[in-house]
């Protein structure tokens, strides 16, 4: 045979029906099926490089490349049933006979080893020529920007699946250079997601990065390559001069604020405050502009005397800002400048082909911002991932009802109502999904929904039946105060051991519900009430024990409580012996009507009085926690007050005790903070950032 032959039959040998669905798609794939029963391919051209088959009247054209770079004569565009048949029937043609194969010849071969020697061996020049210089800049930076644990899913028998999680998006290689590697969503520029994926695949297997040419610019007309995973402009020195002299800036009003005393602040640090907010912005900090922005707001309302301004909080808030600050002037000193810090000007909705989720019911808000909305929250069993979809309008805006439009049509293409993904499998195709896990509302995409059954949706939940242990995995991906906040892990499927008895908090206008792990540990389940939380609130009041069966989960987003700790805010129950829809949705859903006794029975649990319920999680303290609180209210209470620049030595010193004995508890980075060479607003602001982190990882450790 010639080595075209050779090469084809070799590559043909690793696709399966998988492989020839992400090349086309699952109908086209079918009907070539169908088709290559009824008729057969013949060879009609053989060559050193090309290899014509025909397959009835058409014509297709194969090199070494494949089916996916195949030619057919057909007026079809793209991969059509005729490649796909072809390469079918060659597929089976070219294949030899089983006796010619010993059993064991695929594994001793190492079926994939190949294919990871060619990845491997891919070199930085020739992924350059692949995707261009600027599309090599983008795919390195994302690269960078990816966890190492979560960047890339390896897997594969007969050939490599290699796997993004955002955008959601899989390639896989059979064999071949790097447009053989075939993806299963049409996304613009596929080849900077190849490049990005051969770097991932290099980096999980310990290859060093050949960083991009820093002459190249960031932006181009030809490539789309956006903001998400872009460096900073080396040519631009206007840029970098500016983002420079904000930064500095803004180390210089984070320190007078605290110089001066949080509680004597004036109008002209508000408005500086706010100047600085719209510099960080338009020098491309979205981050830190965010967070300009909102301590700007803070600095207004404390100027007001409203009741929600508080100093304590404001110097969190500028402790953070410092150390974001502090963090950008690291990057800038070593010529990168990670997502993760910079931030985003804007979520960015990736394609992916289908989606399998199963509703969870839903909730109405209202933001502080002035927008209304409604947030569907599902549970994707592929990516063991909760994900939601909120369709949101200004407050002011006519005809928008939010608890209305739960039974509203849409927001997708075949969905009657919101409501009708509650308990239901919905499948989605064309769906649009960003780095958070939040689904587009765009008609584009088109939906059926299904039903779902209990068990199966209990069994993929995988809930958590011990508060420590969950609370110990929530704190892993919040280890940093710095880290990229991600909303959709703090939803969390529930089976508690034993239910409490729910009482509304009169004082602080707040639904209680105790929840009891098998440990007896409690978790406050609370509601906030207001216009939209009214129907839950009564839902979970009037729950009878036959509601709350052995099994039962509860779907709830973890919150801070504002009596400090963890609080879970309820969605939905679901029953895992449920006759109808599994997810009880606690904000829409009527109650299961009861019989005479059980309602007799719920109105003298109602005339009951009130009385407050503390169900805070318990904490074990450790011997350093009470050297941390004191330090905080050293701090605090400096902070709050000023400090004269006469009194910043005797400030460092009423300070150093309090290190010395954190010190000797084992946290000794307290004597290297305060002894820094800034000043003593800075010293404040660093140690009580080092207070605030030491606190979140000490969360962890007493919930584990």
């Amino acid at each position: 045979m010639s080595s075209v032959v050779d090469q084809l039959s070799a590559l043909l040998a690793r696709f399966d029906d998988e492989s020839y669905v992400a090349l086309a798609n699952r109908g086209l794939v079918r009907r070539a099926r169908k088709e290559l029963e009824q008729q057969k391919v013949e060879i009609i051209e053989q060559g050193a490089a090309e290899l014509v088959v025909s397959f009835g009247a058409q014509r297709i054209r194969f090199d070494h490349r494949g089916p996916a770079h195949a030619h057919c004569d057909c007026p079809a565009s793209g991969i059509c049933q005729h490649i796909l048949a072809a390469a079918m029937g060659l597929q089976q043609a070219l294949q030899p006979p089983a006796e010619q194969v010993g059993p064991s010849q695929e594994s001793a071969d190492d079926a994939i080893g190949p294919l990871r020697a060619a990845l491997l061996d891919l070199s930085a020049a020739e992924l350059v020529r692949h995707a261009g210089k600027a599309g090599y800049r983008w795919a390195w930076q994302y690269v960078q920007d990816l966890e190492p644990e979560h960047a890339l899913s390896v897997s594969g028998e007969q050939y490599l699946v290699l796997a993004f999680q955002r955008p959601r998006l899989t390639l896989r290689y059979m064999g071949g250079g790097l447009d053989a590697l075939i993806a299963d969503a049409d996304l613009a520029q596929i080849e900077k997601y190849r490049v990005a994926a051969v770097l991932a695949f290099q980096r999980a297997h310990g290859r060093a990065l050949t960083p991009p040419d820093p002459t190249v610019r960031q932006r181009t007309q030809s490539l789309d390559l956006g903001k998400d995973h872009a460096l900073p402009e080396t040519r631009d020195s206007n840029l970098e001069e500016s983002r420079a002299r904000l930064r500095a800036s803004l180390r210089k009003i984070f320190t007078e604020s605290v110089e001066l005393g949080l509680a004597h602040l004036s109008r002209g640090i508000h408005e500086r405050y706010s100047t600085l907010a719209v510099w960080a912005q338009g020098a491309e900090y979205h981050r830190l502009a965010l967070m300009t922005r909102r301590i700007a707001d803070h600095v207004e309302l404390l100027l007001e005397r409203a009741g929600g301004a508080d100093e304590l909080r404001l110097f969190d808030e500028i402790s953070i800002a410092l150390a974001l600050v502090c963090a950008l002037d690291s990057a800038a000193a070593q010529g990168a400048m990670p997502t993760k810090w910079v931030g985003r000007a804007r979520s960015r909705y990736e394609a992916s082909t289908s989606l399998e989720l199963y509703g969870l019911g839903a909730h109405a808000w209202r933001s502080p911002a002035g927008y209304v909305g409604l947030t569907m929250i599902f549970w994707s069993p592929d990516e063991q991932a909760f994900m939601s979809c909120t369709d949101a309008r200004p407050e002011n805006q006519r005809g928008f009802n939010p608890v209305a439009r739960y039974k509203a049509a849409g927001p997708w293409t075949g969905l009657g109502a919101p409501a009708q993904t509650t308990g239901r499998r919905v499948s989605l195709i064309g769906a649009q999904t960003n780095d958070t896990g939040r689904l587009s509302a765009s008609d584009s995409t088109s939906v059926s929904v299904l039903p779902l059954d209990p068990e199966t949706l209990v069994q993929h939940l995988k809930p958590w039946s011990s508060w420590a242990d969950m609370l110990s995995a929530r704190s892993e991906h919040r280890v940093s105060l710095l880290s990229e906040p991600d909303p959709m892990k703090d939803w969390v499927a529930l089976q508690p051991a034993k239910f409490g008895d729910a009482r509304f908090d009169d004082a602080r206008q707040v639904l209680v519900w105790p929840l009891l792990d098998s440990a007896r540990r409690t978790l406050s389940a609370e509601i906030s009430f207001n216009e939209y939380t009214r129907h839950a609130i009564e839902r979970v009041e009037r729950l009878a024990p036959s509601d709350l069966v052995p099994g039962t989960l509860v779907i709830a987003r973890l919150r801070p409580s504002s009596q400090g700790g963890v609080a879970a805010e309820p969605l939905s129950l679901v029953r895992p012996a449920a006759t109808e829809s599994p997810v009880d949705a606690l904000h829409f859903d009527d109650a299961p009507k009861q019989g005479m006794a059980a309602s007799v029975v719920e109105r003298l649990k109602r005339w009951i009085p009130t009385r407050d319920v503390t169900t805070h999680m318990p904490e074990l303290v450790p011997s350093a926690h009470r050297g941390l609180l004191d330090l905080r209210h050293e701090l605090q209470r400096s902070a709050e007050r000023g400090l004269a620049s006469e009194q910043a030595q005797s400030a460092l010193s009423a300070l150093m005790p309090y290190a010395d004995r954190l010190a000797d508890s084992g946290l000794t980075a307290f004597r290297a903070a305060l002894g820094q060479d800034v000043a003593i607003g800075e010293l404040l602001l660093r140690a009580n950032y080092l207070c605030l982190q030491y606190e979140r990882l000490m969360q962890g450790d007493n919930a584990a």
